[in-house]
């Protein structure tokens, strides 16, 4: 036996006996967080605005950045609020989730009881990850690595890091929970409240489709057809729903409208798309490995439908999230293709494979530098 081997077994032995016992989901929570608070070892930008946070919430006793504009929303949804331009607090007309329910509730300390509220569920999140996962996945060690993983990307990360508030974490679980639920109208409703938190989970949404459409086939081994399913429309209802009312009753009758520039978008494009290897590389870290591996397994297997809809979907979302500076937040939006292709990657690995596998991808997430924030000098904003 090699020495790697070796220290592979005994490091494998000190996981499982972790892992064992009644109380092992509760352990993989709070590791996840503690891995997570250390990831960001080698980029502590991402946590430079908590002191921003301190000072504007407990000493100055108003609300911080982001949280603002949501707090002026809920006075007036209707009204085109304007702010400053280059501050990302122009572009959020449409954004009404968290204004509708600061409204409905009325919460007056939006920044404390928000960012409150997106920690609870940040480890509401890891526990149905992990019931999530445990669906599929029997081995432990195997789930422990993915949680790990993905608590290491921003993705995972955004419950605690996000504190300005983009509604990131938000609309990452909503998409989550859109596959977690059977449910045609739980998907309905978490789909349209994950649009209505930001449009870029529309573009996201589309692995949402494609994992109704594809995993249930998928794991009745059926070789790929067309068929619809409740689920599915679920997904469509949301989208035509979501445009309906924006275009025709907000936009139309309400007079409503986004303060998006002329050439805004290209301008974006062509700034970003010199160093798309990064944008890319930066939204999914480690998980790439995974992903590549499944397109490999579909493109082995002439499985060209599948792999040309994945692929599609995916760069759609990973190439529109070029057009704006904060390229990893718009990419992460595809979330859901972890899940899809850890699904496709499966039927081809075995149980011990698929552990290595999530052993190197959470080693590499973990090792990544977190990519929301770059503040370094000659850095720009990922």
């Amino acid at each position: 036996m090699s020495f790697l081997e070796n220290l592979y077994q005994r490091f494998e032995a000190k996981v499982a006996s972790f892992l064992s016992g009644p109380k092992w989901k509760s352990k993989v929570v709070i590791v996840a967080v503690c891995v997570m608070l250390l990831s960001f070892f080698n980029n502590i930008s991402p946590l430079r605005h908590f002191g921003d946070f301190y000072t504007a919430v407990i000493k100055e006793k108003r609300e911080y950045f982001l949280y603002q504009t949501i707090k002026d929303r809920a006075a007036s949804i209707t009204y085109n609020w304007t702010y400053p331009e280059f501050t990302g607090m122009n572009n959020r007309t449409f954004r009404l989730t968290m204004p509708a329910f600061v409204k409905a509730l009325h919460i007056q300390h939006v920044s404390i009881v928000l960012y409150g509220l997106q920690l609870i569920l940040g480890v509401v999140f890891l526990y149905m990850l992990i019931n999530f996962l445990e669906r599929s996945i029997s081995d432990k060690s195997s789930i422990f690595y993915a949680v790990l993983g993905i608590v290491s990307t921003y993705m995972g990360a955004a419950f605690f890091i996000d504190n300005a508030t983009y509604g990131d974490f938000f609309c990452y679980f909503a998409l989550f929970l859109a596959i977690y639920y059977q449910n045609p109208l739980l998907i309905f409703i978490f789909l349209s409240l994950a649009f209505w938190g930001d449009e870029r989970a529309g573009v996201g949404s589309g692995m949402v489709f494609l994992w109704w459409w594809f995993v249930p086939q998928w794991k009745e081994n059926k070789s790929f057809k067309i068929q619809i399913n409740l689920q599915m429309l679920a997904v469509v209802a949301a989208w035509a729903a979501y445009g309906a009312v924006r275009k025709f009753y907000l936009v139309d009758k309400l007079g409503m409208h986004d303060t998006t520039k002329p050439g805004e978008f290209a301008e974006m494009f062509g700034g970003s798309w010199p160093v798309w290897g990064f944008k890319f590389l930066w939204v999914f870290e480690g998980w790439w490995l995974l992903i590549l591996l499944a397109l490999v397994f579909l493109s082995a297997a002439k499985d060209w439908l599948r792999l040309l809809a994945i692929l599609g979907a995916l760069l759609a979302m990973l190439v529109g999230s070029l057009t704006t500076f904060d390229s990893t937040r718009s990419g992460s939006y595809g979330i859901i293709t972890i899940f899809l292709t850890l699904v496709i990657a499966q039927k081809y690995l075995t149980e011990k494979e698929l552990k290595v596998l999530l052993l190197v991808v959470s080693i590499i997430c973990f090792l990544h530098p977190m990519a929301t924030r770059t503040n370094g000098t000659g850095f720009f904003l990922m």
